[in-house]
């Protein structure tokens, strides 16, 4: 099965591994496998991989509700950079939520302590939104193809 966070890679060798031992090697790895756990639902993993001082304020629970309906569908990584301590990654996420589609594009910042990486915050960028894509368009489920062959059957 290929990966969730759309890396043309399987899953087992790609964000599972990470998923599995809670470490990844770069931000984009990271932001990589957070997409990956939101869509198989391990809320423990996004909670464990946020900074510790954002974590305090969060649960398992509450990332569970606020997630629960969402089918991620597609990741598209524009940008990602990093140095030693800190890094950031800008992407778009297509989800659907009770059948409508969307995309969050954000600006995801990140820290390296004690040899992790760790989710900080996020900006919302201006490409978020509901999305109401025309026939002929490529569907934001990610597969390929058109959306009056795919979705909108």
């Amino acid at each position: 099965m290929h990966c969730y966070c759309c890396s043309n890679l399987l899953f087992s060798d790609c964000c599972e591994p990470i998923i599995k031992n809670t470490s990844a090697e770069n931000p984009e790895q990271l932001m990589r496998s957070r997409f990956s756990a939101y869509a198989i639902r391990n809320y423990a993993y996004v909670l464990a991989t946020y900074a510790p001082s954002q974590r305090q304020r969060l649960s398992v629970k509450a990332l569970s509700d606020s997630a629960d309906s969402t089918i991620w569908r597609k990741l598209d990584v524009l940008a990602s950079a990093s140095t030693d301590k800190v890094g950031s990654v800008e992407f778009i996420a297509n989800y659907t939520v009770d059948g409508e589609y969307f995309a969050m594009h954000e600006l995801s910042n990140f820290i390296k302590k004690d040899n992790k990486w760790y989710y900080t915050t996020g900006v919302i960028q201006d490409k978020s939104g509901r999305l109401t894509p025309n026939r002929n368009d490529h569907c934001p489920c990610g597969s390929g193809k058109k959306y009056k062959k795919c979705c909108l059957v």
